[in-house]
């Protein structure tokens, strides 16, 4: 009887402790495709000295039936305070739906879920290098293979 006591207490503990147990509500959701960009969605380049802004225009989108939006994107930057950012604009001013910064924040080619905004719009991806070292050398930042998936 002790046995399987301790078994069960096991089970419990080496499901709770999963990275994705089956009770998750983010797996539970599904995913519908919204945008899509195969490779090099844009690049920058530059020196310590400069700020450099990109913006491209992605697309009007309908995100009213959907709760979050996962973004899938392989992104690199070597300039530690470089921004990436996806807005649309409401009454002349940006409003972010997502926002990454830094070498942390940037790096990585994992999925970044957010909050959907619920709205119909136009809306922009956004780039920014920044550095706050100065070595002499160039600094990048580089997004590619962008998709962008409604979470129901």
């Amino acid at each position: 009887m002790k046995k399987l006591i301790v078994l069960i207490l096991l089970s419990v503990v080496f499901y709770s402790c999963s990275e994705s147990p089956t009770g998750s509500s983010e797996s539970n959701l599904s995913e519908t495709l919204l945008y899509q960009q195969n490779g090099l969605v844009d690049s920058i380049v530059g020196t310590c000295s400069t700020f450099l802004i990109r913006t491209v225009i992605l697309d009007t989108m309908d995100l009213r039936e959907y709760n979050k939006l996962k973004f899938e994107m392989e992104r690199f930057t070597d300039g530690d305070r470089s921004e990436i950012n996806m807005h649309y604009v409401r009454a002349d001013t940006a409003v972010k739906i997502l926002s990454a910064e830094g070498l942390e924040g940037i790096n990585g080619n994992n999925a970044i879920v957010v909050n959907s905004p619920g709205n119909k719009d136009k809306y922009y991806f956004r780039m920014k290098l920044f550095s706050s070292v100065c070595t002499g050398q160039l600094f990048h930042l580089k997004v590619k293979n962008l998709r962008i998936y409604g979470l129901k």
